[in-house]
């Protein structure tokens, strides 16, 4: 019997539900070399807008040094980042927006029929986007953490290239992927409810789901189109191939050359 594929378990914190290392997962190498991905490198999330100060104080502590928001500028209007209205010494702030095609509309015009779609998109409209946000993943030392509202699709992107770069097993990247649900399902439910009075419809439902396939569908989508992570980086986004190296490397915890 196989192991059961790795998750990563969300930080003790008041006001944010969703805040996950991206330590901890086996990876392989394209060489051969293994190990498990480095812990206070990256961590991923949902919106910060609740931190309490004691989070503040917590994230400070778990050594973060630079926030970057990929929310769009209407998200940011309604739901500011605390660390961009709020600056704290020594945490950088970074808004790097990303293509949405849900929370900027507020679900108004035709609606994607899957996650997938959104993502599919995302990748193939939105390589700016990440060649920016590649640029501000670039730390020499410290934690990175990036959000957006929910943390689940926009981040869960994020989060899967950079899983991908590393070396981490697809069956990891999609289990983590679906974790999202685990943690948020009620915040999902909630916010379905609130979009469908938004856009005056009954939004659907796959929308504000974390399903596994969705993922699973995107990283086919990932390896058919582009091959995988760092070719999409590179050769798609227009990224510097050794800031993409030095942050793979950071992620494995290896020496940054």
């Amino acid at each position: 019997m196989s192991a059961a594929a790795h998750t990563s378990v969300p930080l003790r914190l008041g006001g944010a539900h969703n805040v996950r290392d991206l330590g901890g997962f086996s990876f392989t190498d394209p060489d051969g070399a293994t190990g498990t991905t480095a812990k206070g490198v990256f961590l991923r999330s949902g919106s910060l807008t609740r931190l309490t100060k004691r989070d503040r104080a917590t994230l400070r502590a778990y050594g973060l040094v630079r926030v970057i928001d990929v929310r769009s500028n209407f998200e940011l209007k309604i739901f500011p980042d605390p660390y961009d209205r709020r600056p704290e010494p020594g945490i950088d702030y970074r808004h790097v927006p990303m293509l949405d095609q849900l929370n900027s509309n507020g679900f108004q015009g035709l609606l994607p029929e899957s996650m997938f779609a959104v993502y599919r998109d995302l990748l193939d409209e939105g390589q700016e986007g990440f060649r920016l946000l590649v640029g501000a993943l670039d730390v020499e030392t410290g934690c990175v953490l990036f959000h957006c509202r929910v943390g689940k699709d926009r981040t869960g992107v994020i989060a899967m290239l950079l899983l991908d770069l590393a070396g981490v097993a697809p069956r990891d990247i999609i289990a983590d992927y679906a974790a999202s649900e685990r943690y948020m399902g009620g915040f999902l439910r909630i916010q379905r409810v609130g979009a469908s009075l938004l856009a005056r419809r009954i939004v659907p439902k796959c929308l504000f789901e974390a399903n596994p396939s969705e993922m699973e569908r995107t990283l086919t989508y990932l390896y058919e189109r582009y091959g995988n992570a760092r070719r999409f980086l590179v050769d798609a986004c227009g990224c510097d191939a050794a800031t993409v190296e030095r942050i793979c490397r950071r992620l494995q915890g290896r020496a940054v050359c």
